[in-house]
């Protein structure tokens, strides 16, 4: 096969840089993820290359990024419009990026942007559509979201023009870009299908309920909480709510529940495919035609119903592994990057 090699980044959200630039590896490329960190002790994830914000400030730095790329790369995947090189100066930080694609285009090499939510993500017409929303609000991160959604959405006209290919991450998010490619996310398959045979389901009287949102007012914990403590207050789940955790600690919290609570977002991202993988029972808010995923669909009028007849009836999960691996564990992620960069073997 064709020895192309990939350079993933700069933000490795979720650690998909990682998990997709491995599952290039497996389908027989080369394949690196790129981090440029402001805070590398706060990091949940570690990139193959992990460059410190400070340094890459610095033009020598950036120079022998590009230095690098141009001698050993052939393919880079922007995530999120975020500038890799930004050796031009310019007051319009807009256009650092397309800086970058025009260097990239200069050399000879190809390139693609990633989108994975909140980065381009239209929150108005989300909240227009969302009776429950969670940026029907007009807080200081919301704010900060809705700058930077429009500030990427406003550059898509020229990533268009210059035909570079646009992937999102989850599949609602083409409602926002419908001529994007949806970019499976991937994960370690392996690790959290042994969850599956190792750790059984319903071995507590009370319903184990795990709820991990990374960001609370984003992952409607207003809406979610308050049935979950009431809940736990009759005795009839157990509520497992950590708080933010390292990565490496999510599959000791999936052995040790049933059910896991994600959204109202209407996102099907890492944290749920990882809990179908591990062969828990998944309840989330998923619109219409937006997932195939078999998870527990809920809205805020029915969450509460759904947890008594779970915990009642007790049913048992059913293709959440299956259709985890087929579309999760990195294959069809590959086999969209290797066909939309028409590579062939």
């Amino acid at each position: 096969m064709s020895r192309k090699t990939f350079l993933i980044g700069p933000t490795n959200s979720a650690n998909q840089g990682n998990e997709w630039s491995r599952a290039l590896v497996r389908a027989g490329f080369k394949s690196q993820s790129l981090r440029i960190s402001s805070d590398p002790q706060g990091e949940f994830f570690v990139a193959d290359l992990s460059i410190v914000r400070k340094d890459w400030i610095e033009l020598p730095a950036r120079e022998k990024l590009a230095e690098d790329i141009a001698s050993n790369v052939d393919i880079i995947l922007f995530e999120s419009l975020r500038p890799i090189l930004r050796l031009r100066g310019g007051k319009d930080v807009r256009n650092f990026i397309l800086q970058d694609f025009d260097l990239m285009k200069k050399i000879g090499k190809k390139c693609g942007v990633i989108f994975h939510g909140s980065d381009i993500r239209d929150v108005d017409a989300h909240s227009a559509r969302n009776s429950f929303s969670p940026f029907r609000t007009e807080r200081l991160e919301l704010q900060e979201l809705r700058k930077r959604s429009n500030e990427n959405r406003a550059q898509l006209d020229e990533i268009r023009r210059r035909k570079i290919p646009i992937f999102v991450s989850t599949q609602d998010l083409l409602i926002d870009l419908p001529d994007a490619q949806w970019l499976p996310v991937a994960i370690d398959f392996p690790k959290f299908s042994e969850i599956a045979d190792t750790s059984p389901l319903y071995t507590s009287q009370k319903l184990r309920v795990l709820y991990l949102p990374s960001r609370s007012w984003l992952k409607s914990a207003d809406l979610i909480d308050p049935v979950l403590v009431k809940l736990a207050g009759e005795g009839l789940i157990d509520y497992i709510n950590p708080g933010p955790v390292p990565h490496e600690q999510v599959p000791q919290l999936l052995s040790q529940c049933d059910l896991v609570i994600d959204q109202f977002l209407g996102v099907v991202g890492v944290f749920p495919i990882e809990a179908l993988t591990a062969g828990r029972l998944v309840m989330s808010y998923v619109p219409e035609n937006s997932s195939t995923a078999p998870i527990i669909n809920i809205t805020p009028s029915t969450i509460e119903i759904e947890l008594r007849r779970v915990a009642k009836e007790r049913p048992m999960p059913n293709g959440g592994i299956e259709y985890a691996q087929r579309w999760h564990d990195g294959r069809a992620s590959a086999d969209v990057i290797i066909r939309s960069f028409k590579i062939r073997s």
